[in-house]
């Protein structure tokens, strides 16, 4: 999950660090139940020691999460819903805004990417297309993203990308307690450890702040740049999601 929402905005131009209070999120999470117990002692502050090590030995015991990324830039608004599961590896994000037609989702696995268009030219079918080959201009931006699905790109990644890590306050999301940290990122050591190309014009380092759990797991980030703001807000972690690939009778091949 973290290269991913790393590297999107980067993707899509909007890389950098926002205020907390642009594009307020949907907290996405439910009361926990009465405690029986005293509860237990917050954990120790993360630094910049200790944050990649911690937060990777988190996700490593995540099959799935769900959320919402939300994309201002130039302007316009583009919204995200992303489902990510591992085993087996894959992505699904529904996109939402006038780049993208309306309404357009992608599907993306190891070996295709699924691309639905609100186009009546295609009758409700999928394109199918060859992540490596494509210069379609809508899956040419997500193809890339394959690369964060690796688990082991991922964690080399991050532990090369990071180079500061800040504490900056406690608080809540829903009824979830959370620490912020920002998160200074070398933006080009970032894709290139993921095999990515870097954009003409892209930042050196990029700030992304993130809201860190007691189970070490993100549950909001968000990263500006100019007038460019992302922010991206978990719905859930290992929810038994699952992503279904379109029949090969609403399918067509395209190079």
């Amino acid at each position: 999950m973290a290269a991913l929402t790393a590297t999107l905005p980067l993707l899509l131009g909007a890389a950098g660090c926002t205020d907390d209070t642009a594009l307020e999120p949907n907290p996405g999470t439910t009361k926990p139940a009465a405690a029986t117990q005293k509860a237990a002692a917050p954990p120790a502050r993360l630094t910049t020691a200790t944050f990649v090590p911690a937060t990777l030995a988190a996700y490593a015991k995540v099959k799935s999460w769900t959320g919402v990324m939300r994309i201002s830039t130039g302007g316009q608004v583009i919204t995200a819903t992303i489902t990510q599961t591992y085993q087996p590896a894959a992505v699904r994000i529904d996109l939402s805004g006038p780049q993208f037609d309306g309404a357009s989702h992608g599907i993306l696995t190891k070996g295709a990417m699924y691309l639905y268009i609100p186009d009546p030219k295609l009758r409700g079918k999928y394109l199918r297309f060859d992540p490596k080959r494509t210069k379609h201009p809508v899956a040419a931006v997500l193809a890339p993203l394959l690369e964060s699905l690796d688990p082991a790109k991922s964690t080399k990644a991050m532990r090369k990308a990071v180079v500061r890590v800040k504490f900056v306050s406690s608080g809540t999301i829903g009824f979830r307690k959370v620490d912020r940290y920002d998160v200074t990122l070398t933006n080009a050591v970032m894709l290139r450890a993921l095999g990515m190309k870097v954009p003409a014009g892209l930042p050196k380092t990029s700030v992304m702040s993130t809201w860190i759990g007691a189970d070490r797991l993100s549950y909001k980030q968000t990263s500006s740049s100019g007038s460019s703001q992302t922010q991206v807000t978990t719905t859930g972690y290992n929810t038994g999601v699952t992503i279904a690939l379109p029949p090969a009778s609403k399918v067509l091949e395209k190079p």
